[in-house]
């Protein structure tokens, strides 16, 4: 079992705890521990998992990966926070604001021996699934 912890708590760290918690059968979710949440609102414990602070995230060994699910102009710092201390990550696109500041946690991740996974929720949706579909086999017009 990995240890996880979420950062942040709006929408998408809710789903993520949750999918922690109570992980669909089968899948990768099932290896992984809720160890706790970071928020910068005061909240106290959600669906089981209790609130710690980013440097008790960072320092427990008991963590092992974190899931950046904050605004897209803190995700660099959050990921470069979490690979420095050694933990694998896992951000919602954009990871960061600039090709540069992305191309340099990568190469962090790399030098630690760590993973960084960039993930785009929305191309896991039925919605985009559906035009995935329609969109097969036919050639798309360029527009200006």
């Amino acid at each position: 079992m990995f240890g996880a912890v979420v950062v942040g708590l709006g929408s998408a760290g809710l789903v993520r705890i949750r999918d922690l918690v109570a992980p669909q059968a089968a899948s990768p979710a099932e290896k992984l521990a809720a160890k706790g949440f970071t928020s910068r609102r005061s909240l106290g414990a959600q669906q089981g998992v209790p609130q710690i602070s980013v440097e008790e995230a960072v320092g427990r060994e008991d963590i092992h990966v974190a899931f950046i699910c904050t605004e897209n102009v803190s995700h660099e710092d959050s990921v470069r926070t979490f690979l420095q201390a050694g933990k694998h990550v896992c951000v919602e696109y954009p990871m960061t604001m600039s090709y540069q500041a992305a191309v340099e946690l990568w190469d962090l991740a790399q030098r630690k021996g760590l993973t960084l996974h960039e993930e785009h929720i929305e191309l896991l949706t039925e919605d985009y699934k559906q035009l995935k579909r329609e969109t097969e086999g036919k050639a798309l017009e360029l527009g200006s």
